[in-house]
């Protein structure tokens, strides 16, 4: 190699290397400009309310406008931004405009273009925030394939953020608050029949045909989540030892413990959060809100310490630091996964499991 071609590439080494990741995601944005009409053709003025806009035709109210970084800034996608969208609804809570209006997703990396982008955006429009809408059951995942995280972010940011501004506009009533309760502190050896009898742990089983693969008698994927905060849950499942590191790595923060347990082929984990930090196969919704994990929050186990526990292949820890989590609510444990169409198609599919901390396990709140 002469001289000059060796100064070269020493030079064209550097301006690689120099291009840091800070400068790739400013590469990537994408920003676009925006009015409130846009989200809600029909109206013809707008009233600023804090966290939202009222639209209206004359003098009568016709819908709402938002932008979701007023309501779910925490939820951010692939390149660690928020998917920043403009958001309306008419007044039955049905969404009739959705745009964004910023991102940074690396979605040309993976072949799509920005219109593909645009395309799965618009299935929100007509969709109505009272009613259940997910990836996999009652969103399609085909214009963006291959772009999974991306898809399961936005998605609970759009419903996330109309669904919140819906109960403070008025436009969705709130669900009945129980009885206040709080997490037991007491401990009894549970096995694992007590803790499933009682309704501690619940269970999700998806049979090979579920997911468009050949009937076997093993279960695909045999599934297991419990929320472990108490200790006669939380003991029990992880050991003395797992269970009080978990606490400890709460920290000040505070929060709640989540114990997933599977077996089968099938994965509850899947690939995201290697590639981008997001468990992008699971999450977890509480009235308005979504809760998202990542890489950060887990915590691997490889074994349900109670009695008489089935051995298992995927299991891990996830942290709930989020304040807005109430561990004393019932909550939606949400499993998306790749589904099999014919020979050579895949789409996703949803499923859901409530769960609730039975009172067994529950104190009167003073």
């Amino acid at each position: 190699m002469t001289g000059l071609a060796s100064v070269v590439v020493s030079l064209v080494l550097v301006l690689v290397f120099s291009f840091d990741a800070r400068a790739q995601g400013s590469f990537l944005e994408h920003r676009y400009p925006y009015t409130p009409n846009e989200a809600l053709p029909g109206a013809d003025r707008f009233v600023k309310k804090q966290g939202y806009w009222e639209g209206y035709k004359g003098n009568k109210m016709v819908g709402v406008v938002l932008l979701s970084k007023d309501w779910t800034p925490n939820l951010v996608g692939y390149a660690g931004k928020h998917l920043e969208t403009l958001i309306g609804m008419d007044m039955a809570g049905n969404l009739t405009g959705v745009k964004v209006i910023f991102h940074a997703e690396p979605i040309v990396m993976i072949g799509l273009k920005e219109d593909n982008y645009k395309t799965f955006i618009r299935q929100y429009v007509g969709k109505n925030v009272k009613e259940r809408v997910a990836i996999g059951s009652g969103i399609s995942m085909d214009a963006i394939t291959g772009a999974t995280v991306t898809a399961v972010v936005q998605n609970s940011i759009i419903l996330g953020s109309a669904r919140r501004t819906a109960l403070k506009s008025g436009l969705l009533q709130a669900r009945k608050t129980e009885a206040p309760r709080k997490v037991s502190q007491a401990f009894t050896a549970q096995s694992w029949k007590t803790l499933l009898d009682k309704g501690a742990v619940q269970r999700i089983t998806i049979k090979p045909e579920g997911v468009g693969l050949k009937a076997e008698a093993q279960p695909y994927l045999d599934l297991y989540f419990a929320l472990a905060d108490p200790p006669a849950v939380g003991r029990n499942l992880l050991g003395a030892n797992a269970y009080e590191q978990a606490k400890a790595a709460l920290g000040k923060r505070g929060g709640s413990i989540l114990v997933v347990v599977s077996s089968g082929p099938g994965s509850f984990k899947g690939t995201g959060f290697v590639r981008g930090g997001i468990f992008d196969r699971f999450h977890l919704e509480q009235e308005a809100k979504s809760f998202i994990f990542r890489d950060v929050d887990y915590t691997l186990i490889s074994e349900i310490k109670a009695a008489g526990a089935p051995p298992i292949r995927e299991g891990g820890i996830f942290l709930i630091h989020n304040k807005d989590f109430d561990p004393a609510d019932r909550f939606a444990f949400n499993l998306v996964l790749p589904v099999r169409v014919g020979t050579t198609g895949k789409e996703v599919k949803s499923f859901e499991q409530t769960y609730r901390i039975p009172d067994a396990y529950m104190e009167k709140a003073r």
